[in-house]
C-alpha cells in the first residue's frame, strides 16, 4: 500500500476529513450566520466611516471653528463665560449616549432623519477644588450641589452668579468631599454621516439663517483637530491656583451658602448664546446657524455646511462645572492597566434631578475617563457597539430612553468580563454585537446596571423599557436583516448628502 505524509507523520489511505465548523458560528436566537453578521458590520462601517477611524472633513472643522468662535464672542458679552477653558468634544449628541444625563427630555432630534453628524461639546463655566467645603456629594442618587460663599480666590462669585443662586442643600441630607486620584485621560472623538427631515421646534428655541462673522473674534480655539483631545487653553482653574481658600464670613456656616442652580446656569448659558448668535453678520461660505434650542441642561444647535455635498450637523453645547479630585467611592482601575497619570477631575453636568429632590443638583460626569477607556476598547468590539447603536437608534428616536447610554456602559463591562484576544478577533464582531444587544435586553427587563465608576450606584432604564425590550427582541429574530436595512440606509444616506426637510433653513 502507499504511503503519504500528511504533515511530519506517514498516514495511508485519504486525508483526514475538515474539522467540522463549530456550533458557534449560528446565532441560536435567529439562525443567522455569524460570518455573514460580521460581514455587514464591516460594510456598515464603511458606509458610515468609523470602519477606519473618524475623518473629519473641511466641512466639520469649520462647523468646529464656528462653535468655538461663537463661545469666544459670548464671553465679551458676559465675563462670566471663560475667556480660556479645556472644552472637551465628544463624537456623538447625547441622543446617542455620549452622556449619562438620566431621564431628561432632549428633544425630537434624530439622526438620519434630522441631522448627519452629532456632536457633545462639554463648556467649563465654572471650577472648584472638590476638596474644600463648596461642594456636596450624594453618591446614592448621583449628584453635588456646589455652594457657593461669598469669595472665592478673592472674587465675589455669589454676587457674579447672583441670578443662578438656588436655595441651600437640606440639612439632613449625607453628603460627602473628595480624595484625589491619579486619572485624567485625554483622547478624542469624531462623527458620521445620514440623511435628515424637518426638525419639529421645541422650546425654548430660536431658528436663524445666518452665517459666522467672526473675523473680528480672535478666537484661542482654531487649530484643534477633531481627533485630538488635548486642551483648547490651560483650564483657567489653573491660573487660580492659590493658597488661599474660600473664607466664609464668621455669621455664616457653610450649610447656609446658597447653591450654584443648574438649572439656571443652563438657562442662563442659553441666552446669553442665543444672543451672540442672532447678532451675527451673514459671510458667505461659512456654515449657517439654522436651529438652536434649550432642553433641560442641554443647548442643542444645528449648523448647515456650507457647499455641496450639504450637511447638517448637531452640536450639543452643555454647560458643567470642572471638579479636580476623585469621588472617595470611585473605582479607579481599567482592565486595560492605569490610565493616563494626571491630576484626578471630573465633571458636574445639569441632569434630570428626582421630583422628590428639593434643591437642583448637579449630575456626576466622567467624560474624560471614558474617552480614555474607548481608546483602549479592541477594534472589533468598537464596530459591534456602533452597529449596535445603528441598530438601537430608530427604536429610541424622540423618546427620553436611557439605552444609548447604557448600551455605551455594557462595552466597558464586556471589556472587564470577556477575554482581550476573543474581542480582538475581526471574526467576532457578530456574535459581540448580539451580545450587547441581548445584555442590553436584560439590562432593561431588570430595570438597572451598575455604574461603571461609582461603586454600589446604578444606572436607571427608565420609562419605556418594557416596549423597547419588545422591539429589540422582534429585532433579534433576523438581525442579518435589520443589519441589512441598516446598511442601506447608510448607502443612501452617503449619496444624497443634501438638506431635505430643511427647506430656507427657519424652523
Amino acid at each position: 500500500m502507499a504511503s503519504t505524509v500528511w504533515g511530519s507523520a506517514p498516514w495511508w489511505g485519504p486525508p483526514p476529513p475538515a474539522p467540522a465548523r463549530p456550533l458557534t458560528d449560528i446565532d441560536f436566537c435567529s439562525g443567522a450566520q455569524l460570518q455573514e453578521l460580521t460581514q455587514l458590520i464591516q460594510e456598515l462601517g464603511v458606509q458610515e466611516s468609523w470602519s477606519e477611524g473618524p475623518k473629519p472633513g473641511a466641512d466639520l472643522l469649520r462647523a468646529k471653528d464656528f462653535v468655538f468662535s461663537l463661545l469666544g464672542l459670548v464671553h465679551r458679552q458676559d465675563p462670566r463665560f471663560p475667556p480660556q477653558a479645556e472644552l472637551l468634544l465628544l463624537r456623538g449628541g447625547i441622543r446617542e449616549g455620549s452622556l449619562d444625563l438620566g431621564h431628561t427630555p432632549l428633544g425630537p432630534y434624530a439622526r438620519g432623519p434630522h441631522y448627519d453628524t452629532g456632536f457633545t461639546l462639554l463648556v467649563p463655566v465654572f471650577s472648584l477644588d472638590g476638596a474644600g467645603p463648596e461642594l456636596l456629594l450624594d453618591l446614592e442618587s448621583c449628584y453635588a450641589w456646589l455652594r457657593l460663599p461669598e469669595l472665592m480666590y478673592g472674587i465675589s462669585v455669589r454676587e457674579s452668579w447672583q441670578d443662578c443662586l438656588g436655595p441651600p442643600v437640606p440639612e439632613e441630607r449625607d453628603l460627602t468631599h473628595q480624595t484625589h486620584s491619579e486619572e485624567n485621560p485625554t483622547e478624542q472623538e469624531s462623527s458620521v454621516e445620514q440623511s435628515h427631515d424637518h426638525v419639529p421646534e421645541p422650546e425654548p428655541h430660536i431658528s436663524v439663517e445666518k452665517s459666522s462673522n467672526l473675523s473680528g473674534s480672535q478666537s484661542p480655539y482654531n487649530d484643534i483637530n477633531l481627533e485630538t483631545p488635548e486642551p483648547l487653553q490651560t483650564l483657567s482653574s489653573d491660573s487660580l491656583e492659590a493658597d488661599e481658600r474660600p473664607v466664609p464670613k464668621p455669621s455664616e456656616a457653610p450649610k447656609a451658602w446658597p447653591t450654584l442652580c443648574p438649572t439656571q446656569v443652563a438657562a442662563w448659558f442659553f441666552v446669553k448664546l442665543t444672543e451672540v448668535a442672532e447678532s451675527l453678520i451673514p459671510v458667505p461660505g461659512a456654515p449657517r446657524l439654522v436651529h438652536a434650542a434649550r432642553h433641560a441642561g442641554v443647548t442643542t444647535v444645528l449648523l448647515a455646511t456650507p457647499e455641496p455635498p450639504r450637511h447638517l450637523l448637531l452640536f450639543d453645547l452643555i454647560p458643567v462645572v470642572t471638579v479636580t479630585g476623585w469621588p472617595d467611592r470611585a473605582r479607579s482601575h481599567s482592565w486595560a492597566g492605569p490610565l493616563a497619570s494626571e491630576s484626578a477631575s471630573f465633571y458636574l453636568v445639569p441632569g434630570s434631578l428626582p421630583e422628590q429632590q428639593g434643591t437642583p443638583g448637579w449630575q456626576l460626569c466622567f467624560a474624560r475617563q471614558e474617552l480614555a477607556l474607548k481608546a483602549r476598547i479592541p477594534a472589533p468590539l468598537l464596530q459591534a457597539h456602533a452597529a449596535a447603536q445603528a441598530l438601537l437608534r430608530p427604536l429610541v428616536a424622540g423618546t427620553r430612553a436611557a439605552a444609548p447610554y447604557l448600551l455605551r456602559t455594557l462595552l466597558y463591562w464586556a471589556c472587564e468580563r470577556l477575554p482581550a484576544l476573543y474581542l480582538a478577533r475581526p471574526e467576532n464582531a457578530g456574535a459581540c454585537c448580539l451580545g450587547l444587544l441581548d445584555e442590553l435586553s436584560r439590562v432593561l427587563e431588570a430595570g438597572t446596571l451598575p455604574h461603571y465608576f461609582l461603586s454600589g450606584r446604578k444606572l436607571s432604564a427608565g420609562d419605556g423599557s418594557a416596549a423597547l425590550r419588545g422591539a429589540l427582541a422582534q429585532l433579534r429574530g433576523d438581525p442579518a436583516q435589520a443589519l441589512r436595512e441598516a446598511v442601506e440606509e447608510a448607502k443612501a444616506a452617503r449619496k444624497g448628502g443634501g438638506l431635505a426637510g430643511i427647506g430656507g433653513g427657519t424652523h
